[in-house]
């Protein structure tokens, strides 16, 4: 069974990505691993290529950052790097995801299990979504998605490339893995969070639309900590050393119970498409 990873990242020192935390948690489960590194500026590329992996292939590119709409860039990148992929599957993590040790028998069993099952092309994940800090996660963000696919012609990165699908937006037959994806997309102190954002929605949005809605901030105002969750378990080996170093303090507010939350039910309304988010 030949196992060939893939990721996209561009100015992950600057804005804060624990990237390399994330190779180095997927580089276990890899026979092969294609970085798809937008030109950067703040020697992300060098933290790359300091880990001296044999595994690493490294595809620098220049991303068209004038693709804003709907996130379209980033799948198209990772599209880039997926068509380098070869074997009998693809793994797939975004620079702010990482894999926890404890999972890596039952993801290998799963591969392995699924090997030969031609039907099944893609394995699925659940998610812990860390909000704020490393201690509280969200339970309301997206549950689940496919990490691991088949990398076989139409089968593609989709939308903002949160997940795949063919070519012609048919869903991908799947099983579950049974492991966790450890998101960690949401963690950074408020002024981090604030330039992340800024940066990151300019692949959604127009520059008028960055500035009305963060123009008058001066940090960013987590929105929904008084949904989150306190975690009680472990975070994976390779985030000790940046979890250590966390620097700032969030304070969560008094939570109610979800059902007595107004905001849990207008954020399942969304997800169900009856009412449009602001």
């Amino acid at each position: 069974m030949f196992v060939c990873g893939f990721t996209i990242i561009r100015n992950g020192v600057e804005f804060s990505y624990p990237f390399i935390e994330s190779i180095k948690s997927l580089l276990p489960l890899v026979d092969k691993l294609i970085i798809n590194l937008g030109i950067s500026t703040d020697g992300t590329g060098d933290k790359i290529r300091s880990l001296r992996d044999p595994r690493i292939e490294i595809l620098e590119r220049e991303w068209d950052l004038s693709m804003r709409e709907g996130g379209k860039l980033l799948s198209y990148e990772t599209n880039k790097a997926l068509e380098k992929c070869e074997g009998d599957w693809g793994f797939y993590l975004q620079a702010d995801e990482v894999i926890h040790e404890n999972d890596y028998d039952r993801i290998y069993d799963a591969m392995k299990k699924y090997l030969q099952v031609r039907k099944i092309k893609g394995l699925t994940f659940r998610y812990y979504h860390f909000e704020g800090t490393y201690d509280f996660y969200n339970p309301l963000r997206y549950r689940k998605e496919i990490r691991i696919i088949r990398p076989e012609k139409g089968i593609v990165s989709w939308g903002d490339a949160a997940t795949f699908r063919y070519s012609d937006g048919r869903r991908l037959k799947t099983k579950p893995t049974g492991a966790f994806i450890y998101h960690y997309g949401w963690v950074r102190s408020p002024e981090e969070m604030l330039r992340r954002k800024r940066e990151f929605e300019k692949l959604y949005h127009d520059d008028r639309y960055i500035e009305e809605k963060y123009g008058n901030l001066q940090e960013f105002p987590y929105f929904e900590l008084d949904l989150v969750k306190r975690f009680r378990g472990t975070h994976p080996a390779v985030m000790r050393e940046r979890i250590a170093s966390m620097s700032w303090d969030i304070e969560i507010p008094p939570h109610k119970p979800l059902l007595l939350n107004p905001k849990f039910y207008r954020i399942i309304l969304r997800k169900w498409g009856i009412i449009r988010k602001r």
